[in-house]
């Protein structure tokens, strides 16, 4: 079948470049800049009270807050709207380092609705609601964190905390185990571990349990108080004496990666870092350069100080300066993520697109949080040949988020190319749900119940779309073919089918259109009218291509045999 719209190939095509609202921008760049300013909605998060935070704290957060403010103002490309993004990250963490709580929850919230399969933002409102003492909220961001990286073990071990405090001490053993099998060094895991053996009466268990922290931590640990109570339990009162008298109350530290980003950054980094982030949220990048380059000459291995001088210089048009820092930001910090991505669109832009692919497929694989980064990775994938790795990533992604249109109409896209017809009408479906004023998704999702035998459907399909769109040429001429030679009877509409038909050649006369009529009249018992309007499509086509298709003259041998046509 044939029609102005039609053709696998012609609407993998379309699908993968004609949704962008704009030619001058990707649509990876769209969508980060359209979720974080739709979602990051500074005026929303309270403005907390500072009346108990020291002084120049307090004036450090209004300045953070205006410079986020700012960020997110002047977003108009991706590198802005990650900055945005990144910079409202860093004031929600400080919100709950000073623990503002109110200000905290709404930022928090937001966050994870930008991105909910980033799992930082579920770990923090973890650590929000233990700090606020709502222990039925942290479990399920617990839960949440956990189904996001399910081996993490500082999310078991407050998970592990949680269920002692509700007095499942089974849930507790479980959470507290997983956390030393994904991370056997964690003495904290451990002395839970101890606490719930003498819970169960098993001192003997939790003093090796004790003994075994004791001996990995410094001179004074604490860990000598546990195994004290543990010789009290056994009976053994001197050598609890002696274990209590070793504990200096040196506290032992929990392997909690995240919780550093919580410790403010000393003065002396974090003001010329400020400084040089708002001068590149203001567009003056010069200034920002100058800043950064004074950061890097009292610290050359600052890596964040290389990454974001790299993105005032892009913005600078120093190309050459500019990758030479992202590349140095990855030599310092192989698992970049950002440089590696920035690299990537560097690399791609200059033509180097193999090297490019390679640092894209790195971005993603650091941040399988970030969805437009993977759906960059998909377009790629699609478009070397990659269909299978393309579809795994897109099918995560509307896993992960199924109101994630572009990750949808790519899916379709690419299902499409590979034949997989019957799949790409369940993601033209979601599709047209979540974007009902789409017209390509819609004519599309006809197009493919059509192709797949699902006639009634593609009818359903194709009159919704007719009622929002009327004038719309390719979807008057889909259905009238449909209506014309459906094999379901209850389908077919010759009067219709005419009657659509012959609007769509009065505007547009093309060689398919001039066949479709003859089809429509032949539905409808029209048989010389039918012969007539043939006659004139192989006349078209004969002046375009200097003769006729067999499949077009055993049409019109159909017509003067006075038969309608049932070959869709």
């Amino acid at each position: 079948m044939t029609c102005s719209h039609s053709g696998p190939a012609a609407i993998v095509a379309f699908l993968l470049t004609a949704p962008l609202p704009a030619a001058a921008q990707d649509f990876t760049e769209l969508l980060e800049i359209r979720r974080v300013k739709e979602t990051l909605v500074l005026s929303q998060v309270p403005e907390p009270d500072l009346s108990k935070v020291p002084a120049i704290d307090a004036e450090r957060l209004r300045d953070y807050r205006t410079l986020t403010a700012n960020a997110l103002e002047h977003a108009a490309e991706r590198m802005q709207a990650q900055l945005a993004a990144n910079t409202f990250g860093d004031l929600c963490a400080r919100y709950l380092h000073y623990e503002l709580h109110d200000a905290a929850a709404v930022c928090l919230a937001q966050l994870r609705e930008l991105a909910p399969a980033d799992f930082q933002w579920a770990y923090f409102r973890l650590l929000l609601h233990v700090a606020t003492g709502d222990l039925e909220a942290a479990r399920t961001s617990a839960e949440e964190a956990l189904a996001i990286r399910p081996d993490d073990p500082s999310t078991l071990i407050r998970l592990a905390e949680l269920h002692v405090a509700a007095g499942d001490v089974d849930a507790a053993k479980a959470a507290y185990e997983a956390a030393i099998e994904a991370y056997p060094e964690s003495a904290t895991a451990r002395v839970g571990l101890g606490y719930i053996a003498l819970e169960r009466d098993d001192p003997a268990k939790a003093l090796q349990l004790f003994q075994e922290v004791a001996a990995s931590q410094p001179e004074g640990s604490e860990a000598n108080h546990h195994v004290g109570l543990a010789y009290r339990a056994l009976g053994d009162a001197d050598r609890a004496a002696e274990a209590w008298r070793l504990n200096r109350d040196v506290l032992i530290p929990m392997y909690d990666p995240l919780l550093e980003r919580l410790r403010p950054l000393e003065e002396d980094v974090t003001l010329p870092l400020d400084r040089a982030v708002a001068a590149a949220v203001e567009g003056d990048h010069e200034r920002a350069v100058a800043l950064y380059e004074e950061i890097l000459e009292a610290n050359e291995t600052d890596e964040e100080a290389h990454f974001r001088l790299a993105g005032s210089l892009l913005a600078l048009s120093d190309t050459g300066r500019g990758e030479r820092h992202l590349r140095r930001a990855i030599a310092l910090n192989a698992d970049h993520a950002g440089a590696h991505f920035a690299l990537a669109m560097l690399l791609a832009r200059e033509g180097r697109r193999a090297e490019g692919a390679e640092h894209l497929e790195r971005a993603a694989d650091l941040a399988p949080e970030n969805l437009s980064w993977r759906l960059q990775r998909a377009q790629m994938r699609a478009s070397t040949g990659n269909t299978a790795g393309a579809t795994s990533d897109l099918e995560q992604m509307v896993a992960r988020d199924p109101g994630m249109v572009e990750a949808r109409r790519m899916l379709s896209a690419v299902l499409v190319g590979t034949g997989r017809t019957e799949e790409a009408a369940v993601q033209l479906q979601a599709l047209v749900a979540l974007t009902p004023d789409d017209l390509q998704a819609r004519f599309n999702l006809g197009l493919m119940l059509f192709e797949t035998g699902r006639y009634a459907e593609a009818s359903r399909a194709l009159d919704d779309t007719l009622g929002r769109f009327p004038g719309d040429v390719a979807t008057r001429h889909l259905l009238a073919r449909l209506l014309a030679v459906s094999p379901e009877k209850t389908v077919r509409d010759g009067a219709r089918a005419v009657e659509l038909a012959q609007s769509v050649v009065d505007e547009q006369p093309a060689l398919d259109h001039l066949e479709t009529l003859a089809m429509a009249l032949a539905e409808a018992g029209r048989f010389d009218d039918a012969v007539l309007w043939q006659q004139r499509a192989l006349e078209q086509e004969r002046q375009a291509a200097g003769g006729n298709s067999p499949q077009r003259l055993d049409r019109l041998a159909l017509y003067r045999a006075r038969q309608p046509l049932r070959a869709p």
